[in-house]
Parts: structure tokens; sequence; C-alpha cells
């Protein structure tokens, strides 16, 4: 690359698909391009670990720069909003707005697809002149609705998959692993949920108890993404973050989509008795 005067910046998308082992071994190779060359990566993966490729080579420390891409605060949400606005020449109904914002749970995609479902229903199909209003009247939940429920046959699909785990098994480990994440609160789940909180929680639910192994709760977490890749998941639903022992859902679509489904169909596609999700809740209640 230097013999042909490389220039360019070098970007490895889905990095979160490759074999555990080979992104271990890049981080390694990461280090030897950051000592003998100028060449920078841009290393794009699904995940909200920070130090994720520290994890792999400790060697990175301080050589390396984490932006979380998936991060939009409210007013970067507005601002997106209102470039669309300016390049399309209209102007989107403040309670059209403010319901979207308050209800998208800081997910970009949600915002721009909304908006994208205001303007067809609305026949804005090029930039107007003179601006027009956009989204008087309409229902902003029930556009959001449409937005997730379009990808609803995936994440059925997703949770029953995932379900089934890498194949049968007597711990049946991921299917019950389900069963804290159906039950959390929408406050949980957009904050992670902890080890602690889930292996507490299996020891509720799971078949065997308060004598389920703990090297079996942190095995299983530690395959979540490697299930997922598996089974040939895109993008990535769930991630493990062993450093901070927090299970998270990185799809925002997903946590929007989970926290309007009933929860007796939820438990219905893994497989679970109701009752057990109740005595969980009602426990958790209690504390």
């Amino acid at each position: 690359m230097k013999e042909i005067g490389f220039e360019k910046w070098i970007v490895l998308e889905d990095f979160h698909y490759l074999p555990e082992e080979t992104r271990k071994d890049f981080a390694v190779a990461l280090k030897a391009f950051h000592e003998s060359s100028s060449f920078t990566f841009i290393i794009v993966g699904v995940w909200l670990q920070k130090n994720r490729l520290v994890q792999f080579n400790g060697d990175l420390s301080g050589r390396i720069t984490t932006i979380n891409a998936d991060r939009w605060l409210r007013p970067e949400l507005e601002e997106a909003i209102d470039l669309g606005e300016e390049k399309l020449g209209i102007k989107f109904d403040s309670a059209f707005r403010s319901v979207l914002l308050s209800s998208c749970y800081d997910s970009i995609y949600v915002v721009q697809e909304s908006c994208l479902r205001a303007c067809i229903k609305n026949d804005v199909h090029e930039t107007q002149r003179p601006t027009r209003s956009v989204g008087v009247g309409e229902s902003e939940n029930g556009i959001i609705k449409e937005v997730v429920d379009k990808q609803s046959a995936r994440f059925s699909d997703f949770l029953t998959n995932f379900a089934a785990g890498f194949g049968q098994t007597d711990l049946e480990m991921y299917r019950w692993l389900l069963v804290p994440l159906i039950g959390a609160s929408t406050e949980a789940l957009e904050d992670g949920l902890q080890y602690r909180h889930i292996r507490r929680a299996l020891s509720r639910v799971h078949p065997r108890g308060s004598s389920l192994n703990a090297g079996n709760v942190t095995q299983a977490l530690k395959g979540v993404a490697s299930l997922q890749v598996q089974q040939g998941v895109k993008p990535l639903v769930l991630d493990y973050d062993q450093s901070l022992k927090r299970l998270n859902i990185v799809d925002r679509s997903f946590l929007i989509w989970l926290v309007q489904q009933d929860k007796e169909d939820l438990v219905d596609m893994i497989d679970v008795s109701m009752d057990v999700l109740q005595s969980l809740e009602a426990e958790e209640e209690e504390e």
C-alpha cells in the first residue's frame, strides 16, 4: 500500500459479523498498523460497548476513538427534520413533530421513516413551492406503529429462532434469556439488562431454579451475538457488553416494537407459559 502511495481511509463495514477469533486477530494487527504506518481504519460494528476492540487487544488502549453512531440527541433529531423540511419545501405540523420526537426512542430511523410516510400520505414526492404543511391531523403514534410493524415478521422470527439457540439442549438457555427481556420495563430495556438482574430472574423462572450454574448464564450471554450471526440476523438485535455485564437492545426499532406487543403473544412465540412471566413480574413488584 505504501508502494502505490495509498492515502485513503480504510473502512471495514459489518465488523461484528466476523468470527470472534478473526476480530481478535485483527485487533492485534491494528496495533502493528498504528505503530508502523499512517493508515487510518474506520471500523463499523453493531455494539454499544465503547472498548470492544480494547477488550480484544489491550494494547489498543489510547490508540482508538469510539463514536456511538446510534446515539442521537433530541436537538440532532430536530435538525434532521429541519434539513428535510428545507430540502422539500414543507413544514411538519407542530403537534405531529412533537409527538414523533417524544415517541421515537431517539431512533433516527423511526424519525426519518415516519416523516417519509407523512410525506407520502400528503402526496409530497418532490420539492414544494410554495411551502406547504405536512402531517396536519395525522396520528403520530399510528405512523410510528406503521413504521415499526413493517418489521414485525422479522422480529417475530428473531424471537422464535433466538429461543431455539444453537440447537436442542437440556438448559435451553437462549429461550429462558428472553423471559426477563420480555418482562422488563421500557426504562430497563433502554438502559440494558444487568447481568445480576438476568441471573436473579433466571433463578426464579428457569426449570433448574437457583441451582442453575452461573457459568451457564455467562456463557450464553457471551454467545448472544454469535448466535444471531449464525442465524443470519441482520442487523443484530441484541448484544452483550462483557465489560459492563449488560444485555443491550442495539436495534432501536425492536425496542419500540417490543413495548407495543401483547406480552402473552411474545411468550407464546418463545414457547413459554404466561404463568412464568406473571410470576416473575409479581415477585419483582414485591421487591
